[in-house]
């Protein structure tokens, strides 16, 4: 397992994805800031986020989510977002397909850590589930506002990246 390459920025992502498909995620992550909010992280609840509390008003490591994270849209979204049908199926393309000269970097990452990463399994490989419960419990609870459980969870995934 290879924590640090779990959590990724825009940048990151859009160096080991490439800038087409890191377009790609970025138009459709357009398109779903309305949705996702309005919906309150239907996708969030499907996926097993242990990140997840309707309390938040978006993803609280929004700007360092997984992979997964960043692939991951309702068909409402999939429909409306401005793409083209060849810019759609690429998004449908096995992962490693996407970058012939990083197949092998890109085999070794997905093998490192196969599942998702933020599911109660993943939290626990990482050795952070606990924590991260708490965190949540607390800021269900009022004990923390927003912007400090944001920051505690954020801090968590980056610590647990080291």
């Amino acid at each position: 397992m290879n924590p640090s390459s779990i959590f990724l920025t825009d940048e990151e992502f859009e160096e080991l994805f490439g800038t087409e498909i890191a377009g790609i995620t970025r138009a459709l992550n357009e398109t779903g800031t309305d949705k996702c909010s309005a919906c309150k992280g239907k996708c969030c609840i499907e996926i097993g986020c242990g990140l997840y509390s309707e309390k938040f008003t978006f993803c609280p490591i929004y700007d360092i989510r997984p992979r997964e994270c960043r692939y991951h849209f309702c068909n409402s979204i999939l429909g409306e977002a401005p793409l083209s049908a060849e810019a759609k199926e690429l998004l449908e393309k096995p992962i490693q397909e996407l970058l012939d000269s990083d197949k092998a970097r890109l085999s070794e990452l997905f093998t490192q850590f196969p599942q998702f990463p933020l599911d109660s399994q993943g939290l626990a490989s990482l050795g952070i589930k606990e924590e991260v419960n708490n965190i949540i419990q607390a800021f269900e609870e009022s004990e923390l506002d927003e912007y400090q459980a944001r920051g505690l969870l954020k801090s968590l995934c980056l610590d647990a990246a080291k």
